[in-house]
């Protein structure tokens, strides 16, 4: 059963590079703007005020989210648990999930809607890990992996400001 669901997602995610991150992030990002959108309209009153934060707290929410977090969760969750789940099972797919899944629920401390958009992120950094660690190696997946969180936080930092305050 898991040979099949491992050769069901190798043959899915194709062997070109372009149309595996197109397809992985596309999912996520489509995944992620879809609830955020239905959560905006369903259950946000517009009403609410939204504190100014002080400088000191803007750069140090941007070390964190540009820095700290990318590296530190790529080390825990793709490195460590990711590869702890494979050597287990010797299943990819479930270590893609497994790894998906805890990161998931770690950030479910911030809200169900927070950990319901991640696990989309989840799946696609997890997948990118496997991805490129069978092609290229252990270090080019980590940094590749880092660099694409990094992104995906800056956008979703530029996506709230544009959506919130109106800054483009």
């Amino acid at each position: 059963m898991l040979e099949k669901l491992n050769s069901l997602i190798y043959s899915t995610l194709g062997l070109r590079t372009k149309p595996f991150i197109f397809r992985v992030y596309g999912l996520a990002l489509t995944w992620g703007l879809t609830l955020v959108v239905l959560h905006h309209f369903i259950f946000i009153d517009i009403n609410d005020v939204v504190p100014t934060p002080t400088e000191d707290e803007i750069s140090a929410a941007l070390f964190f989210l540009l820095v700290d977090a990318p590296i530190t969760e790529t080390l825990i969750f793709q490195w460590f648990i990711q590869g702890a789940f494979r050597r287990i099972t010797g299943s990819p797919s479930f270590s893609i999930a497994g790894s998906a899944i805890v990161f998931s629920l770690v950030h479910l401390n911030n809200s169900v809607l927070n950990a319901t958009i991640v696990i989309g992120l989840g799946f696609a950094l997890a997948l990118t890990y496997e991805y490129v660690r069978m092609r290229i190696g252990n270090i080019s997946a980590l940094i590749l992996v880092c660099v694409a969180h990094i992104c995906w936080n800056f956008l979703t930092i530029l996506g709230d400001l544009s959506f919130w305050f109106g800054v483009s």
